[in-house]
């Protein structure tokens, strides 16, 4: 069974009803982030059906349960998936999305919610809800990196390769239980030196001894951090961003600055945009996409442009407003 939307209220701007079914992840969220219940399956269909919304909340055991949960609703027809969680939850839909007609809508429960952030949905429970119903169906761009190795993996926030990767690889495994990795988090930040790396970009070659390169689809990276404010989520490119003339002790200070959805100028990143990313070095750097760990170097990132079905603020507002900026020049360099 799916639910559907009730139409708008009445004339001009009714709507067709849309059918729903919601993939809650009973591990993310705050106690608080909804009435009596928290996030609970109970919780979120009574916000649903304030909002007109009638719909099933699923709670999959595990990843593969969720994963088959989106491959049924799409079968069965079903108008948007909703995932009820973290980006973690989020990324797991849209697994099952990309290329599909049904779209992805998104409860935003987690801590970071970076893609919700990009699209310009609100952490309110109750306006995230409004916009499942009355919001507007666009098209954003899906990520793919092709490891050394030749597998791929899609993402939906940013690329990176260099320090940055190198310290949320030993990050992810102190989330995993791994107490030691904290020590090993800060041996890695002291130690970790650039290497000579080259960016093949569609239209020139940069050659650099950056400390970081992030590959964004999207303003944010990580803990929310503003890495490229002027990206777009739906114009077929990605933001590449080279850290390249700072010190260990600067760099880190400003991914600091920028964590939460925070902005600073940094006249020390260089910016470019381009459909396709290689990057290659002298000797073998870590890479990440998101919160996949890529391996090392080389590492190819390409754009599948308008791949993924997303129900976005239906105000007419930009989805880029919380990320900042117009979509500037069409390709090239730009200097933040």
């Amino acid at each position: 069974m799916t639910g559907t939307a009730a139409a708008s209220r009445g004339g001009s701007d009714a709507r067709p009803a849309r059918t729903f079914r919601v993939i809650r992840n009973p591990a993310a969220g705050i106690a608080s982030a909804l009435t009596p219940g928290g996030g609970s399956a109970a919780a979120i269909a009574e916000l649903l059906e304030r909002h007109g919304i009638a719909a099933d909340v699923l709670e999959p055991g595990d990843e593969a349960a969720a994963r088959a949960a989106v491959r049924e609703a799409v079968n069965d027809g079903v108008d948007v998936v909703v995932a009820a969680g973290g980006d973690g939850t989020t990324h797991l839909v849209v697994a099952g999305l990309v290329g599909t007609h049904t779209a992805l809508g998104i409860l935003p429960l987690g801590r970071v919610m970076n893609i919700a952030r990009s699209l310009g949905i609100d952490r309110d429970l109750d306006v995230a809800a409004e916009i499942l119903g009355t919001g507007r169906v666009l098209t954003m761009d899906v990520g793919e990196a092709t490891t050394a190795d030749g597998r791929a993996v899609r993402f939906l926030e940013a690329g990176s390769v260099g320090m940055n990767a190198a310290i949320f690889r030993q990050v992810a495994r102190i989330d995993g239980g791994d107490l030691r990795s904290i020590l090993r988090t800060v041996w890695v930040a002291l130690r970790y030196r650039p290497a000579r790396m080259t960016i093949k970009l569609d239209d020139e070659v940069v050659r650099t001894r950056a400390l970081m390169v992030s590959v964004s689809i999207g303003p944010y990276l990580g803990l929310g951090m503003t890495v490229a404010p002027e990206a777009r989520v739906d114009d077929g490119r990605f933001d590449v961003h080279v850290f390249r003339r700072f010190s260990k002790l600067e760099l880190l200070r400003h991914l600091a600055s920028i964590a939460f959805g925070r902005r600073r100028y940094a006249p020390q990143v260089s910016s470019y945009r381009s459909s396709t990313v290689r990057i290659s070095s002298v000797r073998p750097l870590p890479a990440r996409a998101d919160s996949f760990d890529l391996g090392s170097t080389p590492v190819v990132f390409r754009t599948l442009a308008g791949a993924l079905r997303v129900v976005a603020p239906a105000d007419g507002a930009d989805p880029q407003a919380a990320g900042g900026g117009s979509s500037g020049s069409t390709s090239g360099r730009r200097r933040m």
